[in-house]
């Protein structure tokens, strides 16, 4: 018996540490990747099955990255990821070939990810949607912005701060509520500051963003109801990351607005930008499009 139990004690050893090997293999590779996205180079690379359309990556005076796709003649349509997140989020919804018809699309890096500086998560939403503004500086004629997740507040917001430079908001997937957001238990063990060294920098921007995202939000609930550009609220009821009950929420404080429009996708889960591709591609192009059909569980 005694054999046996200390053989079985060398066996789970053995896995136990194949199993931190593998994490920490897994991890590392998470951080080449997106050291190596974040380059110019590297994003060429991610892109290069991307269409035809002429690609340039561009820097705001203030160090957002951005990778624009399309005739620069073309509306923007403006592309804002989550938490975790980076370009590669947008790569599906880039090779629609039919999108480029209508847009020109502006794939942002936001601060604390990819290849934006300074190379450091920001807390504050309304910081980030100002930044964000930046990219539309230069633009002839108000763009079209689509975010997910995180990047839904950023959207809602940046077109609460400047209308005049905004024509339609697409908000996917968001977290809007400060009192209605799940956070893992894992968050809080992280929250060291070891842990910056130790975790890829998309993963340790995110914690710190989802440790303050109660805050940030509060700080930005009150600049809901000033959005007055048609605005379309997507969310999936079987969303597990974050709560549904969030875009009604949203969709109370957008109660004066005329031509907001809350779009209730049964059965869906959160990751639409990569599950639900053409949806969202066809919803950009037509925003009176109809919900998909209700999924039902396999």
């Amino acid at each position: 018996m005694k054999t046996i139990l200390l053989k079985a004690k060398i066996v789970l050893r053995w896995v136990l540490s194949a199993a931190l090997i593998l994490a920490v293999l897994l991890l590392l590779a998470v951080e080449i990747l997106d050291r190596y996205t974040a380059t110019e180079k590297g994003t060429q690379w991610l892109y290069r099955n991307v269409s035809q359309q002429p690609k340039l990556i561009k820097k705001t005076a203030s160090g957002i990255r951005y990778l624009s796709i399309g005739d620069p003649g073309k509306q923007a349509l403006v592309l804002i990821h989550g938490a975790p997140g980076s370009n590669f989020d947008w790569l599906s919804f880039a090779k629609r070939d039919r999108i480029y018809d209508q847009y020109r699309l502006l794939i942002v890096d936001r601060p604390g990810y990819g290849g934006t500086k300074p190379r450091k998560p920001e807390k504050s939403i309304r910081i980030q949607s100002e930044r964000m503004l930046e990219v539309l500086s230069e633009e002839r004629e108000p763009a079209v912005v689509m975010g997910h997740s995180y990047g839904g507040p950023i959207s809602v917001v940046m077109a609460a701060l400047d209308s005049t430079k905004i024509e339609r908001v697409i908000a996917v997937s968001g977290q809007y509520d400060p009192d209605n957001e799940i956070i893992f238990k894992a968050s809080y063990f992280v929250n060291f500051q070891i842990f910056r060294f130790l975790l890829p920098r998309m993963l340790w921007s995110s914690n710190v963003e989802k440790l303050s995202h109660q805050d940030a939000l509060r700080e930005v609930v009150p600049l809901y109801g000033m959005v007055q550009v048609p605005i379309s609220v997507i969310h999936g009821d079987a969303d597990s990351l974050v709560p549904f009950e969030n875009s009604p929420f949203l969709m109370t404080h957008l109660s004066q607005n005329k031509a907001a429009r809350f779009v209730h996708l049964k059965g869906y889960d959160h990751p639409l930008q990569m599950q639900e591709v053409d949806y969202l591609v066809d919803f950009a192009l037509n925003p009176d499009l109809a919900p998909l059909p209700e999924k039902t569980k396999e």
